[in-house]
């Protein structure tokens, strides 16, 4: 099977994985750029003067359509599939509850979460007011997620949608680098979730053995 189109971005990006691990669970192949180099590539008047915010990833399609955001871009790598991909909504509920969780993830904690997480890795200034609001931002959506996945293996039905991979994908970084033992245990649904999500084969064939 040809390739769908171009995934242009650094491969280790959790950004990066959301489209791939669609790609891997409804066997579509995606061209990818591991010679990317973040922070040079992006910046240059090539790139800006086809993507004037200088975001990553952005798909190239082989049929010429283009699109920028990493959810956006997983969410039309699932319809590929078609009407009936086993990824999106097979009902109206259906769609409107993975668009829900989609935005959530992105609209809300993503948000928190970067807010904790990039002062740590320098991409952004430590200022302590701001990063103790993040945390506790940040603490109040993860036991939102903890409650709803008491009696949950997926977000939505009884299958994986394009609404896991997103809300895992944007889980990976607290859960590499900073939720402890003691915080995944108090987590213990939110972790069960993820845990039995990076277990799944197209999960493992881009994160490889996810480590806790």
């Amino acid at each position: 099977m040809a390739p769908i189109g171009t995934l242009i971005g650094p491969v280790v990006n959790a950004r990066n994985y959301k489209a791939r691990i669609v790609a891997g669970l409804l066997g579509l192949e995606l061209t990818i750029t591991p010679d990317f180099q973040m922070g040079v590539d992006n910046k240059t008047p090539e790139y800006l003067a086809k993507y004037p915010a200088g975001k990553v990833p952005v798909f190239e399609g082989a049929d010429g359509f283009s699109l920028t955001d990493s959810s956006a871009i997983a969410y039309y790598v699932a319809s590929k599939a078609g009407s009936d991909s086993p990824l999106l909504g097979q009902t109206p509920e259906e769609t409107a509850e993975i668009l829900q969780f989609i935005l959530f993830a992105e609209a809300d904690y993503s948000p928190a979460m970067a807010g904790v997480m990039y002062p740590l890795y320098n991409f952004m200034p430590l200022i302590k007011p701001a990063h103790q609001q993040a945390e506790e931002q940040l603490t109040r959506f993860l036991g939102v997620l903890n409650t709803l996945l008491i009696d949950r293996t997926f977000l939505v039905g009884e299958r994986i949608t394009i609404a896991d991979v997103v809300l895992v994908c944007d889980l990976i970084m607290p859960y590499r680098n900073y939720l402890e033992e003691a915080d995944r245990k108090k987590y213990r649904n939110l972790t069960r979730y993820f845990k039995t999500m990076v277990a799944q084969p197209a999960f493992k064939a881009i994160l490889g053995d996810f480590e806790l």
